[in-house]
């Protein structure tokens, strides 16, 4: 759609307001006329600014841009940065590059384009968080999510971060332009993954995210369960009790052989399927598993909740303890006993990610007082009881980068050559620290393939995993500058392709969203 001809900013601004309901979230095209160019914009992003002029995200050059249309002697002009475009009679127009300052001062002026926890005062039964290490995808993740749930936008792994060098609050900027953009107006959290420390909240929290996802180090945690009573017990010497204020043969006795009594869940007027209460007797070898399994992740929650309690922000976010990329799911003892522990250090995560939580892990949900449990979309088993006051958080698999390489097949395949290739030269490097059994001479080379057949190569049995894992060892790659010239070719073919790239997305993402609320 284009906007060729407008008397004055308020002609201008009512031609804006009729595109954007017939462009839906589509960029319009405004002609400044007299040989002034054109702006491609957003049509949801309009807003007035409460110090006067309006204010409009869009594109420029294909570089994210902030517009503002206003009188040329107004001081909010002053205030942004940037370089007059366009002169009329009565207003102008001034491009601003979008920048950190920018975003900044986006999220003071409208605070519905900045994180918050994401629930916007409801309670939800079921709230979505959608991964996007690019920070490219999220239109497409608006536009399918459309205000069904509490919104954990742009859920960020540590880790990746560090690994591409991308600054917590650069992606911040990115999701602040995306909601300014989308005029979305119900509230967000910005979600932070994979934390192992106080030092990679604290980290987090000062980049402005508001939802933290910890996910102790599991690579031997379930391992305890399959050790013999007297390696457990030679264990226990290495328990640190004295900074669990705590010692062995009180842990052990509040549990080994106590009948613990789960009562079935209240839902005020809706009956549960289950209405029988779960009951557990502990052995002592389990106890001393989950105290193996578990006091470091107590010392761990307990130090986390410091750093939340010091910064005074304990009640303005979201703490969630998962243990969902374990591949084990925690048993109802392991559960009662880790939150349990945790409530005795005046420790409360808000949200608990058991593994593939089941009718009887909601139950321990409600007993425990957490507000609900997390998981992958694909594979909770069971929703929360309806009434039951608690929420399902599910987690939207992070897609962006295969797609992005379905849509080079279709657009560049020599691009897609190269990035595929170059995964497998880095991938033995890429595999090193985790637990992938994968070998390379499993993963075809791009030249077995002509250019119609590639698409095969994605579709392999253990594709998907070898492209997630040697993602961030290719995206860093640097050329003789020091310059990440893989990663920046492939931003320049998203940006040149945005609109198929959203596209192909969207559809990916409703798929997931339809199924998550089909029942």
């Amino acid at each position: 759609m284009k906007i060729e001809e407008f008397s004055n900013r308020r002609d201008l601004v009512d031609k804006i307001g009729r595109a954007k309901q017939m462009a839906g979230g589509s960029p319009v095209i405004i002609d400044l006329g007299a040989g002034q160019g054109e702006l491609e914009v957003y049509p949801a992003s309009l807003r007035s600014n409460p110090k006067g002029g309006v204010f409009i995200a869009g594109k420029y050059n294909l570089r994210k841009a902030l517009f503002i249309l206003a009188g040329e002697s107004l001081k909010i002009m002053e205030e942004y940065d940037g370089r007059i475009i366009a002169r009329y009679s009565d207003f102008v127009i001034k491009k601003c590059r979008w920048s950190r300052t920018i975003a900044r001062k986006i999220r003071d002026t409208f605070p519905e384009c900045a994180p918050g926890t994401g629930d916007n005062g409801q309670n939800w039964e079921k709230s979505l968080a959608f991964g996007d290490v690019l920070g490219m995808a999220g239109r497409a993740q608006l536009r399918a999510f459309s205000g069904k749930a509490g919104l954990a936008f742009s859920r960020q792994c540590i880790h990746e971060l560090r690994d591409l060098d991308i600054h917590p609050e650069d992606v911040i900027d990115v999701i602040t332009f995306t909601v300014f953009q989308e005029g979305l107006q119900t509230g967000y959290a910005a979600e932070a993954c994979h934390l192992t420390s106080e030092e990679d909240v604290q980290v987090m929290l000062d980049a402005g995210y508001t939802r933290f996802s910890v996910e102790p180090d599991q690579t031997d945690l379930f391992a305890c369960r399959e050790k013999t009573k007297h390696e457990l017990l030679n264990h226990m010497f290495e328990v640190p009790w004295i900074a669990l204020r705590d010692k062995f043969e009180l842990m052990l006795h509040r549990y080994k052989g106590h009948r613990i009594e789960i009562s079935a869940i209240d839902t005020s007027g809706h009956p549960y399927e289950e209405d029988e209460p779960l009951v557990v007797i502990p052995t002592e070898s389990e106890v001393l598993a989950a105290i193996a399994m578990f006091a470091d992740i107590i010392l761990t929650m307990e130090a986390i909740e410091a750093v939340f309690e010091k910064e005074g922000v304990r009640d303005k976010i979201c703490v969630d303890l998962s243990f969902n990329r374990s591949g084990e799911v925690l048993t109802p003892f392991e559960h009662y006993f880790l939150m349990n522990e945790l409530h005795r250090h005046d420790v409360q995560p808000d949200f608990l990610g058991p593994g593939r939580p089941d009718k009887n892990q909601w139950k321990l949900a409600n007993h425990t007082n957490v507000k609900g449990l997390s998981g992958d979309i694909r594979f909770f088993s069971d929703s929360p009881p309806a009434g039951s006051g608690l929420t399902q958080h599910g987690i939207v698999p992070d897609i962006g980068y295969t797609t992005a390489l379905e849509c080079m097949i279709e657009k560049d395949p020599e691009l897609f050559r190269i990035m595929w290739d170059s995964s497998r030269n880095v991938f033995e490097d890429a595999k090193k620290g985790s637990h992938i059994s994968l070998e390379i001479h499993r993963i075809p080379g791009s030249s077995e393939y002509q250019d119609p057949e590639l698409m095969q190569l994605l579709q392999g049995d253990q594709a998907e995993e070898f492209v997630k894992l040697a993602m961030s060892n290719v995206l860093s790659l640097k050329d003789e500058h020091g310059k990440r010239y893989l990663r920046q070719s492939l931003m320049d073919f998203l940006n040149e392709h945005e609109d198929l790239y959203i596209a192909r997305l969207a559809s990916k993402y409703q798929y997931w969203v339809d199924t998550f609320f089909a029942d």
